[in-house]
């Protein structure tokens, strides 16, 4: 993965940036991508899915937003602006969420979001009204899982939280573990393999 796992922190990794571009409902937003983190050369397929499913689903979100393992920031940027909400996006590694900060700040969301480690920002349980996931797959399942159960301390009632999964890289079994957290999980979203998985906080 351009010589390092996008879900660790490397900061000795050759650097080379570079911008790209994403349209979403006749907005282009422009990114800057980098070695060591997630779809650099491009906003992922799944991540495309997600926010699409999240936008023509929600119509208004006033509470607080939180994108889980946000990378270089394209969902919460996205959900930031059309939503008007402030959005928390949180990481582990260091260089994506450098790249997120420039990226809210060039896309015009810089006042209105917060990045960070979890353990950084302190928040509180029941915090947010909707979080979002494209989660790091390839850091095993029982990473994964931890950030479902983080989503659900983290969620107020009647909060909704969204995650995308391949159903070859486990949408199935994930979609039961939400279910077993949640009390109740549903797919709302399918294409080319890719699962939106949503559930809400009772």
């Amino acid at each position: 993965m351009n010589g390092g796992h996008y879900f660790s922190d490397d900061p000795s990794l050759k650097s080379d940036e570079r911008e790209i571009e994403y349209e979403v409902g006749g907005r282009v937003y422009r990114f800057l991508t980098d070695h060591g983190v997630f779809s650099m050369e491009r906003v992922d397929f799944g991540t495309d899915v997600l926010i699409k499913t999240v936008l023509g689903r929600e119509a208004e979100i006033s509470g607080r937003i939180i994108d889980i393992g946000c990378g270089y920031g394209p969902i919460g940027i996205v959900l930031a602006e059309r939503y008007g909400s402030e959005c928390v996006m949180l990481d582990v590694n260091g260089r994506a969420m450098e790249l997120a900060r420039k990226n809210a700040e060039a896309n015009g969301v810089s006042g209105r979001v917060k990045i960070g480690r979890e353990d950084e920002l302190l928040l509180s349980d029941g915090c947010a009204e909707l979080i979002v996931t494209n989660p790091p797959i390839r850091a095993g399942k029982e990473t994964v899982y931890s950030l479902f159960g983080l989503a659900s301390r983290l969620l107020a009632g009647g909060g909704r939280f969204y995650a995308v999964i391949r159903k070859s890289q486990g949408a199935q079994s994930a979609e039961r573990e939400l279910a077993r957290i949640f009390g109740g999980a549903v797919t709302v979203g399918r294409k080319a393999g890719y699962h939106v998985i949503m559930c809400e906080k009772k």
